[in-house]
């Protein structure tokens, strides 16, 4: 038969589908169609099970650690559907009659129990987000299905959540898709949050110094350690993380710490902040003179005393304070202070001075410290 008035070939040596675009080719008259795989590229909340296929192949093979497989190397696909259940790449090629092969197929599959900011340009590549734009230059990204990134700290781990079909837009025009990112953050790395604030916990998502919005709230919860469970901290953002530190897209604008974590839903980026504000307690010294009489013809002198009342706590401690009470004497003070400096860096078992209970005497501690301190 003719096909497009160009080649003479026998119908039966055509073997396959006959297909177009950059996933197939034919080579002597044979169609050779990449591999597909029955779920498609994207993030999944449950274990898949992925089964390849390409029309009239005598073979598939695939990887999955990053390499191409070729019709030699790689592991022969033995129609049996592959487990997918963590962050995982699969990539596949057909073969075909007379040493010929397909094009190279990848998916991309991404585990929402698994998915960390380094598997950040997965959910790019494997269509878990419409891009209005380019990746470089985005109008919008949609979320296609809701995915969390977690974000692990020492001792705990902090969440984003977004819902799908959540819209991410930039009041500033278009935005790099491809800087988006999730970290944990240090307090003391924060800037512009006002006198006395101490910072519990810290995460940048988004962009920095971008302001991003979305239309669905998302969910975000940050670690701050299990000393702090029960307390109330204050919610804020800021775009850049050094200042104009404020409340807008929080809701709620306070959290009650729960398992070490601040739970809260936002619908702006790109830093957020759970902290608490501590206050100075100023001890007086009261001085009190006496005078001595004199007689007999002679004078007698008086002398002055300095009398410095001692520093006591109304009621008892806290639970959350008895923990960094390192001396046990009621007193949240420079005495506990001390202990901490004495022991920083510590990583000793039991250590008096490891209030939160990691194994290291560290920032996080400091913390626990400045925010439950009385004198």
């Amino acid at each position: 038969m003719t096909i497009a008035g160009v080649h003479k070939v026998n119908a039966s040596v055509w073997t396959g589908t006959v297909s177009t675009g950059v996933n197939s080719g034919s080579v002597g008259g044979t169609v050779m169609i990449a591999p597909s795989a029955s779920v498609p590229s994207g993030v999944y909340t449950s274990m898949q099970f992925v089964a390849l296929s390409a029309a009239g192949s005598q073979s598939i093979r695939y990887t999955t650690d990053g390499i191409d497989p070729t019709c030699s190397s790689g592991v022969p696909y033995q129609q049996i559907s592959l487990p997918i259940s963590q962050t995982l790449t699969v990539k596949a090629i057909a073969c075909y009659q007379n040493n010929n092969s397909s094009p190279v197929s990848t998916f991309n599959y991404v585990a929402t129990s698994n998915i960390t900011p380094a598997d950040m340009p997965n959910l790019l590549s494997s269509g878990v987000f419409t891009v209005a734009g380019s990746n470089s230059s985005a109008s919008q990204l949609t979320a296609n299905q809701q995915f969390t990134i977690n974000v692990v700290n020492d001792g705990g781990t902090s969440t984003v959540t977004l819902p799908a079909n959540t819209k991410i837009t930039s009041a500033d025009g278009n935005f790099d898709a491809n800087a988006l990112s999730a970290a944990t953050v240090s307090g003391t790395s924060l800037a512009g949050l006002g006198s006395g604030v101490v910072v519990g916990g810290a995460l940048q998502w988004g962009i920095a110094n971008r302001g991003l919005t979305f239309d669905i709230p998302i969910s975000l919860s940050i670690y701050v350690g299990t000393a702090l469970n029960g307390q109330t901290l204050n919610v804020q953002r800021s775009t850049s993380g050094s200042g104009d530190w404020n409340n807008d897209g929080i809701s709620p604008t306070t959290c009650v710490v729960s398992l070490g974590l601040c739970t809260f839903s936002a619908t702006k980026a790109s830093y957020y902040a759970a902290s608490q504000t501590t206050t100075t307690t100023t001890t007086t010294t009261t001085t009190t003179s006496s005078g001595g009489g004199g007689g007999g013809g002679g004078g007698g002198g008086g002398g002055g005393y300095s009398y410095t009342p001692p520093v006591t706590t109304t009621g008892s401690l806290s639970a959350a304070a008895q923990k960094v009470d390192a001396n046990k004497d009621g007193k949240i003070d420079i005495l506990d202070f001390n202990t901490l400096m004495v022991n920083w860096g510590k990583t000793t078992a039991n250590n008096i001075a490891d209030f939160s209970g990691d194994g290291k005497v560290d920032i996080f501690d400091f913390n626990m410290l400045m925010i439950n301190w009385t004198t």
